[in-house]
């Protein structure tokens, strides 16, 4: 695919993103074309502390905003920016300190109002920041098309594939893994599993995502392939019932999947209360074995991936088990890439 079809994709892309579509847009292209990126998923009522993704070892930050109609927003636009970055400020400053600030906005490839180029120079000499400046959806796809072809066509979603009906097939399934995983963020994912839970709406994701891959005819022609996006569906589908099929996990208020301690709440005999303590540590024992062989099946498919169908994907990282408080690790934070399966 050419780069003046992938540029138009791209401009197709920017003028339809509104919200979080722009931002999801943006987490993808800086997960590419920064290494140390780390995009920041909202969690819960705190959301993400007005903070879309960063760079800590430079104390870089970045806010997204993408109205459908940025002209007729600039106030708006100026107040988000100043009370995001008083948010982002409180949180993060004491995490990583903030020396530059970008205020990325999707201006439709128009420009910004000269009032929000005021605004962010102002934020950079109240708070003494090296760089404040604002970004711009030329400067995104500036960013994007200094990559390889295969990692721009794999970005938006063109992944570099010959042109027949087999290989259509294999690109949804790829593209369905990446959107209905959450990939991108599977850093957070795998910390919150770590922690005994993980959201509802994302437990649903993972199970459409299942059920795509079994209403699928495989073409059979790349069995290896195949055999990667079954195997990781037969993973995801073991983890989602761990939670949704057990009487050690429940379905909380905040809409999280996570386990149940509630037993310990009912007096019991000695006995009694052994067993089921026995049997709730196994179950969170099982869950990270799960969890772990979730993280072994997604190195296996990535890896075929790239072989067969998109070189670039995910720039040829690996997946891992994020501990980043230390839970199994004595405290001290630790990845982990599993170097296969253990079944249970």
């Amino acid at each position: 695919m050419n780069s003046g079809v992938l540029k138009t994709k791209f401009k197709l892309a920017v003028h339809e993103a509104n919200g979080q579509k722009y931002e999801d847009l943006f987490v993808r292209i800086m997960m590419q074309c920064e290494q140390d990126f780390k995009p920041v998923k909202p969690h819960g009522n705190i959301g993400d502390r007005g903070n879309d993704g960063w760079i800590s070892t430079s104390g870089r930050y970045y806010q997204c905003y993408a109205p459908e109609d940025l002209p007729a927003n600039t106030e708006t636009a100026i107040a988000k920016l100043n009370k995001d970055f008083r948010t982002l400020k409180s949180y993060w400053d004491t995490i990583s300190p903030v020396r530059e600030f970008y205020f990325v906005v999707n201006d439709r490839y128009q420009g910004a109002s000269p009032h929000i180029y005021q605004a962010v120079s102002a934020l950079k000499t109240e708070h003494g920041l090296t760089i404040a400046e604002v970004f711009l959806s030329g400067q995104l796809e500036e960013k994007l098309f200094s990559q390889k072809n295969e990692v721009i066509a794999d970005v938006l979603g063109a992944l570099v594939l010959e042109s027949n009906a087999d290989n259509v097939i294999y690109k949804h399934l790829v593209t369905q893994a990446v959107q209905k995983l959450e990939l991108v963020y599977w850093l957070n994912t795998s910390d919150n599993l770590i922690a005994g839970g993980i959201a509802a709406k994302l437990v649903d994701s993972f199970a459409e995502f299942t059920t795509i891959v079994f209403r699928t005819n495989m073409p059979g022609v790349k069995p290896e392939l195949e055999g990667a996006i079954y195997g990781l569906a037969a993973r995801i589908d073991a983890l989602v019932n761990h939670f949704t099929h057990s009487e050690h996990s429940s379905l909380f208020g905040n809409r999280i999947w996570s386990q149940d301690r509630s037993w310990k709440k009912i007096q019991r005999t000695p006995s009694v209360y052994k067993q089921m303590d026995e049997a709730s540590q196994k179950w969170r024992e099982e869950l990270f074995y799960l969890h772990r062989n979730l993280v072994h099946a997604l190195n296996i498919f990535a890896t075929c991936v790239r072989n067969s169908v998109a070189p670039g994907f995910f720039m040829g990282q690996s997946f891992v088990v994020n501990d980043s408080l230390g839970t199994y690790n004595g405290l001290q934070p630790y990845e982990l890439i599993p170097d296969g399966f253990i079944e249970i």
